[in-house]
């Protein structure tokens, strides 16, 4: 090692010491909320000089200041909510940063939601509190509220941390968790503690088994425990057994004859290992869905969600099973031949892949009580149209530049969806 490497490494110590210290700093101006209220923004504005927390602390005056803005609004944004997205950046980012990959998240995780459940009782109900402004009065908050929130900030704030770009973090980890509490905050009978816990827990386990598999990185761990955690909570197990058949089956077949898709270059890369794109292009609108049904209770969700999932479903395995058929695929628009892999290019294969995916995902519905015989004719229809509707839109706007193939999945799922309340519509 040279001399000038034996003088860096001192340097670089007191440089990642003092962001440290300056990161606690910042996630300790949580402890003035009860007493100062929306003027805990004074010490951050003295941490803006320090250009190691400097966006950090800008993100987090900015929330104060919307929360002090809404407070005489309708759309209030409660100061609790704040506190956790001061958690997630700095002491949650702090607590994993000697860890990678998943090992990271999980430590993440478990940093923000103990300290995050602890901020929200701290600012909601503080002991000794001495209310200031409107925005410091005592809450009466449950203990399920507090654990659903607390573990939404964190894994949202894992997820983004994880998913963006280094000089990116300090503003979308704490603005983007921050909104995701703050969209699924309003009042909504949660389940009791225990099973609220047996609920992470179990969307834990799953994902890591995802990624013990290699099915999933750590990214698309973080977006399905995120997706299992808000379909079971608003609508019910059974709902995410579909998502998980969808997953399961898209992971398995992926690997079928994974060789000869390597010969003709058509094959997922990374080995077929899902990230959090692929994840969130087919599972956001069955989420929407799953949230829109708990909160209004209308069949007519359950028949979209059905719709959405059969067609993820079906347009998974109509191209890992059809791009290995033997008869040379022909584009949907034209019926003329086109190679292997080409977007818009269908085989018979695939077509009957596309129908036993769609009526897997209905049969199991009806097998769980979930639907009748409607809601199987929706999972079909909406899954085989939803899946041609996948390659119409690769044939034409996914070709041009249009849309990527994560975009051809949002809207094929959400074709899918249509149809499924189109049917429920029609019979009603």
């Amino acid at each position: 090692m040279s001399r000038e490497s034996l003088f860096a490494i001192p340097c670089i110590w007191g440089y990642v010491k003092r962001d440290t210290m300056a990161r606690i700093g910042v996630g300790l101006t949580v402890l003035l909320f009860p007493y100062a209220g929306f003027y805990s923004v004074l010490p951050l504005v003295l941490f803006i000089a320090d250009r190691r927390v400097r966006v950090l602390s800008a993100s987090l005056a900015f929330l104060l200041l919307l929360s002090f803005v809404l407070e005489s609004t309708s759309f209030k944004l409660p100061l609790y909510l704040v506190a956790v997205s001061f958690v997630a950046p700095t002491f949650g980012a702090l607590a994993s940063r000697r860890f990678h990959d998943l090992a990271k998240s999980l430590v993440y995780l478990a940093t923000t939601g103990v300290l995050g459940c602890l901020a929200i009782l701290w600012t909601a109900s503080p002991p000794l509190a001495v209310p200031v402004t409107a925005a410091t009065t005592i809450v009466a908050i449950e203990p399920e509220r507090v654990l659903f929130l607390a573990t939404l900030g964190g894994l949202s704030g894992a997820f983004l941390h994880s998913a963006s770009r280094r000089t990116e973090r300090d503003f979308a980890v704490p603005f983007g968790s921050c909104m995701v509490m703050w969209l699924f905050s309003f009042d909504y009978p949660l389940p009791e503690l225990e099973y609220l816990a047996g609920i992470y827990v179990f969307a834990l386990a799953l994902g890591i088994g995802a990624y013990r598999m290699k099915a999933a990185d750590a990214e698309a761990v973080l977006s399905e425990v995120i997706i299992c955690l808000l379909v079971i909570l608003f609508a019910d197990i059974f709902w995410f057994l579909l998502l998980l058949s969808f997953y399961l089956l898209g992971s398995g077949f992926t690997r079928y004859k994974y060789a000869k898709k390597q010969d003709l270059r058509i094959a997922q890369s990374r080995g077929g290992v899902r990230g959090y794109k692929n994840v969130y292009s087919n599972s956001l609108v069955p989420l929407a869905l799953a949230v829109l049904y708990g909160v209004y209770g209308s069949e007519i969700f359950a028949f979209a969600f059905l719709g959405s999932v059969a067609t993820a479903t079906g347009d998974t395995l109509a191209s890992e099973i059809g791009e290995t058929a033997r008869s040379t695929p022909r584009m949907i628009t034209t019926f003329q031949p086109v190679e292997h892999g080409v977007d818009g290019g269908v085989t018979l294969l695939g077509e009957a892949a596309s129908v036993f995916g769609a009526l897997f995902t209905g049969v199991l519905a009806a097998a769980t009580g979930m639907t009748g015989l409607l809601g199987l004719v929706a999972a079909l229809l909406g899954g085989f149209l939803g899946t041609n509707f996948d390659s119409l839109l690769g044939a034409t706007l996914q070709s041009r530049g249009f849309l990527s193939n994560n975009g051809v999945n949002l809207f094929a799922t959400l074709f899918g969806a249509l149809v499924g309340a189109a049917i429920w519509s029609w019979v009603m």
